[in-house]
Protein backbone atom coordinates (compact mmCIF):
# COMPACT_ATOMS: atom_id res chain seq x y z
CA UNK A 1 0.00 0.00 0.00
CA UNK A 2 1.58 3.23 -0.94
CA UNK A 3 1.47 6.42 1.12
CA UNK A 4 -1.04 8.13 -0.04
CA UNK A 5 -3.85 5.23 -0.22
CA UNK A 6 -2.55 4.59 3.66
CA UNK A 7 -3.74 8.22 4.78
CA UNK A 8 -6.66 8.05 2.69
CA UNK A 9 -7.29 4.94 4.07
CA UNK A 10 -6.68 6.23 7.98
CA UNK A 11 -8.28 9.36 7.21
CA UNK A 12 -12.06 6.70 6.52
CA UNK A 13 -10.48 4.99 9.55
CA UNK A 14 -10.20 8.34 11.86
CA UNK A 15 -14.03 9.26 10.84
CA UNK A 16 -15.54 5.87 11.55
CA UNK A 17 -13.92 5.46 14.96
CA UNK A 18 -15.17 9.33 16.06
CA UNK A 19 -18.26 7.86 15.04
CA UNK A 20 -18.20 5.05 16.97
CA UNK A 21 -17.57 7.20 20.06
CA UNK A 22 -19.94 9.66 19.51
CA UNK A 23 -22.60 6.99 19.45
CA UNK A 24 -21.64 5.00 21.96
CA UNK A 25 -21.37 8.21 23.84
CA UNK A 26 -24.84 8.87 23.13
CA UNK A 27 -26.08 5.23 23.95
CA UNK A 28 -24.43 5.63 27.40
CA UNK A 29 -26.32 8.80 28.29
CA UNK A 30 -29.86 7.87 26.24
CA UNK A 31 -29.98 4.00 28.56
CA UNK A 32 -31.80 3.76 31.62
CA UNK A 33 -30.06 0.71 32.26
CA UNK A 34 -26.96 0.65 34.69
CA UNK A 35 -25.16 -2.27 32.72
CA UNK A 36 -25.97 -0.88 29.72
CA UNK A 37 -24.64 2.42 30.57
CA UNK A 38 -21.17 1.07 31.67
CA UNK A 39 -21.07 -1.26 28.48
CA UNK A 40 -21.77 1.53 26.07
CA UNK A 41 -19.08 3.49 27.99
CA UNK A 42 -16.68 0.92 27.52
CA UNK A 43 -17.02 0.72 24.47
CA UNK A 44 -17.22 4.55 23.51
CA UNK A 45 -13.74 4.32 25.37
CA UNK A 46 -12.34 1.14 23.08
CA UNK A 47 -12.74 3.72 19.95
CA UNK A 48 -11.24 5.99 21.44
CA UNK A 49 -8.23 3.23 22.26
CA UNK A 50 -8.93 3.18 18.02
CA UNK A 51 -8.73 6.47 17.27
CA UNK A 52 -5.76 7.02 19.32
CA UNK A 53 -3.62 4.08 17.77
CA UNK A 54 -4.91 5.28 14.43
CA UNK A 55 -4.03 8.89 14.62
CA UNK A 56 -0.23 8.45 15.87
CA UNK A 57 0.24 5.96 13.38
CA UNK A 58 -1.59 8.47 10.34
CA UNK A 59 0.82 11.28 12.07
CA UNK A 60 4.33 8.97 11.96
CA UNK A 61 2.93 8.59 8.06
CA UNK A 62 2.72 12.35 7.60
CA UNK A 63 5.65 12.98 9.09
CA UNK A 64 7.88 10.18 8.44
CA UNK A 65 6.52 8.24 5.32
CA UNK A 66 6.34 5.02 7.93
CA UNK A 67 4.19 3.23 10.18
CA UNK A 68 4.72 3.68 13.62
CA UNK A 69 6.19 0.67 14.74
CA UNK A 70 6.15 0.33 18.69
CA UNK A 71 2.34 1.55 18.86
CA UNK A 72 -0.14 -1.13 20.20
CA UNK A 73 -3.78 -1.18 20.50
CA UNK A 74 -3.41 -2.62 24.61
CA UNK A 75 -5.74 -5.63 25.49
CA UNK A 76 -9.31 -5.44 24.09
CA UNK A 77 -12.33 -4.96 27.11
CA UNK A 78 -13.38 -7.82 28.78
CA UNK A 79 -16.81 -6.82 30.23
CA UNK A 80 -18.97 -8.88 27.66
CA UNK A 81 -19.44 -12.01 29.85
CA UNK A 82 -22.56 -13.80 30.70
CA UNK A 83 -26.10 -14.72 29.09
CA UNK A 84 -27.08 -11.08 28.89
CA UNK A 85 -23.57 -9.21 27.90
CA UNK A 86 -24.71 -5.86 27.37
CA UNK A 87 -27.63 -5.00 29.28
CA UNK A 88 -29.45 -6.29 32.71
CA UNK A 89 -31.47 -9.34 33.02
CA UNK A 90 -34.05 -6.76 34.07
CA UNK A 91 -33.98 -4.83 30.75
CA UNK A 92 -35.54 -8.23 29.56
CA UNK A 93 -38.89 -7.88 31.73
CA UNK A 94 -39.47 -4.62 30.33
CA UNK A 95 -38.82 -4.90 27.02
CA UNK A 96 -42.03 -3.34 25.51
CA UNK A 97 -40.56 -0.19 26.21
CA UNK A 98 -37.06 -0.70 24.99
CA UNK A 99 -36.94 0.88 21.66
CA UNK A 100 -33.58 2.90 22.03
CA UNK A 101 -31.90 0.07 23.31
CA UNK A 102 -32.91 -2.17 20.44
CA UNK A 103 -32.24 0.61 18.22
CA UNK A 104 -28.79 1.46 19.67
CA UNK A 105 -27.85 -2.52 19.04
CA UNK A 106 -29.05 -2.56 15.87
CA UNK A 107 -26.79 0.55 14.39
CA UNK A 108 -24.23 -0.66 16.81
CA UNK A 109 -23.99 -4.42 14.96
CA UNK A 110 -24.31 -2.03 11.68
CA UNK A 111 -21.04 0.01 12.93
CA UNK A 112 -19.03 -2.74 14.57
CA UNK A 113 -19.59 -4.92 10.82
CA UNK A 114 -18.53 -1.97 8.83
CA UNK A 115 -15.78 -1.68 10.67
CA UNK A 116 -14.75 -5.15 10.17
CA UNK A 117 -15.10 -5.52 6.50
CA UNK A 118 -13.47 -1.54 6.51
CA UNK A 119 -10.17 -3.06 8.57
CA UNK A 120 -10.32 -6.74 6.48
CA UNK A 121 -10.13 -4.98 3.22
CA UNK A 122 -7.33 -2.24 4.51
CA UNK A 123 -5.19 -5.23 5.95
CA UNK A 124 -5.35 -7.58 2.76
CA UNK A 125 -4.58 -4.37 0.47
CA UNK A 126 -1.27 -3.64 2.57
CA UNK A 127 2.07 -5.78 2.40
CA UNK A 128 3.68 -3.69 5.62
CA UNK A 129 3.92 -5.78 8.29
CA UNK A 130 2.86 -3.38 11.05
CA UNK A 131 -0.06 -2.37 9.01
CA UNK A 132 -1.13 -5.35 8.49
CA UNK A 133 -1.06 -6.43 12.42
CA UNK A 134 -3.07 -2.87 13.69
CA UNK A 135 -5.46 -3.70 10.61
CA UNK A 136 -6.05 -7.24 11.93
CA UNK A 137 -5.98 -6.44 15.74
CA UNK A 138 -8.24 -3.85 15.11
CA UNK A 139 -10.91 -6.01 12.95
CA UNK A 140 -10.36 -8.71 15.95
CA UNK A 141 -11.80 -5.76 18.40
CA UNK A 142 -14.56 -4.99 16.25
CA UNK A 143 -15.71 -8.50 15.80
CA UNK A 144 -15.56 -8.83 19.46
CA UNK A 145 -17.97 -5.94 19.76
CA UNK A 146 -20.14 -7.36 17.20
CA UNK A 147 -20.32 -10.69 18.58
CA UNK A 148 -21.72 -9.33 21.96
CA UNK A 149 -24.26 -7.00 20.73
CA UNK A 150 -25.28 -9.66 18.34
CA UNK A 151 -25.40 -12.29 21.67
CA UNK A 152 -27.77 -9.33 23.15
CA UNK A 153 -29.89 -8.85 20.22
CA UNK A 154 -30.22 -12.33 19.93
CA UNK A 155 -31.13 -12.47 23.50
CA UNK A 156 -34.21 -9.59 23.41
CA UNK A 157 -35.47 -9.79 19.78
CA UNK A 158 -38.09 -12.61 19.91
CA UNK A 159 -39.75 -10.90 22.87
CA UNK A 160 -39.16 -7.37 21.96
CA UNK A 161 -41.09 -8.19 18.45
CA UNK A 162 -43.49 -10.03 20.33
CA UNK A 163 -44.45 -7.26 22.63
CA UNK A 164 -44.26 -5.10 19.26
CA UNK A 165 -46.40 -7.65 17.63
CA UNK A 166 -43.91 -8.16 15.04
CA UNK A 167 -44.98 -12.36 14.75
CA UNK A 168 -47.38 -12.87 12.36
CA UNK A 169 -50.55 -14.78 13.71
CA UNK A 170 -51.29 -17.39 12.28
Amino acid sequence: MDKKKAIAGLKIALQTELNGIEFYKMAAERTDDKKGKEVFSMLAEDEVKHFNTLQKHYQSLITSSKWAPSISLGEASTIFKGESPIFSDELKSRIREKHFEMSALSIGALLESNSIDFYRQMKESTDDEIARKLFADLQKWEEEHLEAITKQLDLLKEEYWAEQKFTPLF
